[in-house]
């Protein structure tokens, strides 16, 4: 049986749900209206002083990827001063406002099918035995 991509606004309310219980954070969804513009991101709000703008696109979906006209809406926000960025994940809105660590992932460079997440690599692939490990590219 074939999975049903998720969502974007599911993944819109995880992210909003989990900054919530962020102390001192406010998060906010912006509706898209006659009165907005287009290719404003998703989400806004404010965290110890500083702005932010998201962009909220599905996870593991290749056909889900940022607009010319909301690249160029992030990068007005990114100039003004604003943290912004696209997020696809509740860890991806906590990287980016620096609640979380940058997380890493190593590859088996023997067979390439191992992915370990972790800030250090392990000792041996428990697939093809190699102990050659890269980062992949976050």
């Amino acid at each position: 049986m074939r999975r049903m991509p998720v969502l974007e606004k599911a993944v819109v309310h995880r992210i909003m749900a989990a900054l919530r219980t962020v102390p001192g954070l406010v998060v906010r969804k912006r509706h898209g209206t006659v009165m907005g513009l287009a290719g404003d991101p998703d989400l806004y709000g404010a965290y110890r002083g500083a702005h932010f703008e998201f962009e909220v696109k599905r996870p593991n979906d290749p056909a889900s990827q940022v607009t010319k006209l909301q690249a160029e809406r992030l990068d007005a926000w990114r100039r003004a001063g604003a943290v912004v960025g696209v997020v696809r994940c509740v860890e991806d809105a906590l990287v980016l406002l620096g609640l979380q660590p940058k997380r890493v992932v190593w590859i088996c460079a023997g067979c390439r099918k191992y992915h370990w997440p972790s800030q250090d690599a392990p000792a041996r692939c428990p697939l093809c035995g190699s102990i050659r490990f890269e980062q992949e590219a976050a």
